[in-house]
């Protein structure tokens, strides 16, 4: 009887269209993301699957984005002790989207900034957030160069 649950949900699981959190490849409508290494890249990934969910303008035929991602942190602000009192998250994307026989390249970057708490550990908390926020910024830029280079490419 167990046995017969489980493969009863298993088989539940794929036909409801369930794909692992870190799958390899995940797409917006008729626009597949490739994989973003990181942890910074799968909040990326997953701010461009809801900027990208619409399409694109002039984009018929399903296309594929690639995406590098770099992201450094700046430490500004130092107090007399040396210790920073403010962080900056800078993010810097370099993409490629291919349709059909055309593919459209460019560069995106994003910076957000953060206080540093003075607890030990709020700091990493205050990071992620600040990593999030940026991502969900830069998601918002690559897609909108991206309409704007697909509806002038028609």
């Amino acid at each position: 009887m167990k046995q017969l649950a489980i493969a009863f949900l298993v088989m539940t699981l794929s036909a409801c269209g369930f794909t692992p959190l870190y799958a390899s490849n995940v797409s917006a409508g008729n626009i597949e993301i490739g994989t973003i290494d990181g942890r910074a890249g799968h909040a990326l990934r997953k701010a461009l699957l809801q900027e990208l969910a619409p399409g694109l303008p002039g984009v018929e035929v399903p296309g594929r984005l690639e995406i590098e991602l770099n992201e450094s942190i700046g430490r500004l602000a130092l107090q007399p002790d040396e210790a920073a009192t403010r962080t900056d998250i800078i993010v810097r994307a370099n993409y490629v989207f291919a349709y059909g026989d055309t593919a459209l390249s460019g560069r995106s970057s994003a910076e957000t900034s953060f206080l540093v708490p003075d607890a030990p550990f709020s700091d990493i908390a205050a990071q992620i957030d600040a990593t999030d926020r940026a991502m969900l910024l830069l998601a918002r830029r690559i897609a909108d160069d991206l309409r704007i280079k697909t509806a002038s490419a028609q």
